[in-house]
């Protein structure tokens, strides 16, 4: 299934997992789209940093919680709360995803935009490296938009 860039409220997505960038100190991002998450899955982000804090989850892996609709998928893009997405470990969560999504579970995936301004364009360019060939339906959102839900109706497949 090809990948789908779209704009909208990714906390509105029919996806089975969205996932979201976060930090490996597990510290609270301040960005609007980080508190509503935090807002909304509170349980879900106390675990993440609780187990950060453990060191369990060094930059450039990944980490699912489940118990939520959709389920969460943490990235660990960067190293501290205040640190700069880097793009290496971005490409080794997108090459997680792409060779693993099945051992997750994973049937259909929407990903929260992710890092600044400067960074994103970047960012960008690595999905259809890593993700373009998968049978995983996978909606990036470039944009956030609050309360503007996405058109993902046209191309979801069955969960």
């Amino acid at each position: 299934m090809p990948l789908h860039f779209v704009t909208g409220d990714p906390l509105l997505t029919q996806a089975q997992t969205l996932a979201v960038a976060h930090n490996a100190k597990g510290r609270t991002e301040t960005g609007i789209l980080e508190m509503a998450v935090m807002r909304q899955y509170p349980a879900a982000i106390a675990v993440y940093q609780r187990r950060c804090r453990q060191q369990k989850h060094p930059a450039g892996t990944l980490w699912l919680w489940q118990d939520t609709r959709p389920r969460l998928l943490f990235l660990t893009v960067r190293e501290t709360g205040t640190g700069i997405t880097r793009l290496r470990y971005v490409q080794a969560i997108l090459m997680t995803i792409a060779r693993e999504y099945a051992l997750y579970g994973i049937t259909s995936l929407a990903i929260a935009p992710m890092g600044n301004h400067y960074e994103k364009s970047e960012i960008l360019k690595l999905y259809p490296i890593w993700l373009s060939k998968s049978k995983l339906p996978v909606f990036v959102y470039t944009d956030y938009l609050v309360g503007v839900k996405a058109d993902e109706t046209l191309h979801m497949g069955e969960d």
